[in-house]
């Protein structure tokens, strides 16, 4: 069974509300997520809590993405 993750991605330096989102795939540093309209560099991954069973908790900071 895959591991599921639940995100809290925030928002640095920016007007943007940030969001909470169910994801089949762990984000990593550097990589682009698209939220509302917008779209996103991620700065950092912390594990909020350890993961319980198939359930993994993460805090993660990003900011608008620079072409």
């Amino acid at each position: 069974m895959p591991a599921n993750y639940k995100v809290s991605y925030v928002v640095s330096g920016g007007d943007h509300p940030g969001a909470i989102v169910n994801m089949e795939q762990r984000p990593l540093v550097g990589d682009r997520v698209k939220l509302g309209e917008r779209e996103f560099t991620v700065l950092e991954v912390i594990d909020l809590i350890p993961p319980r069973g198939d359930f993994h908790y993460l805090h993660v900071t990003i900011q608008l993405a620079k072409d």
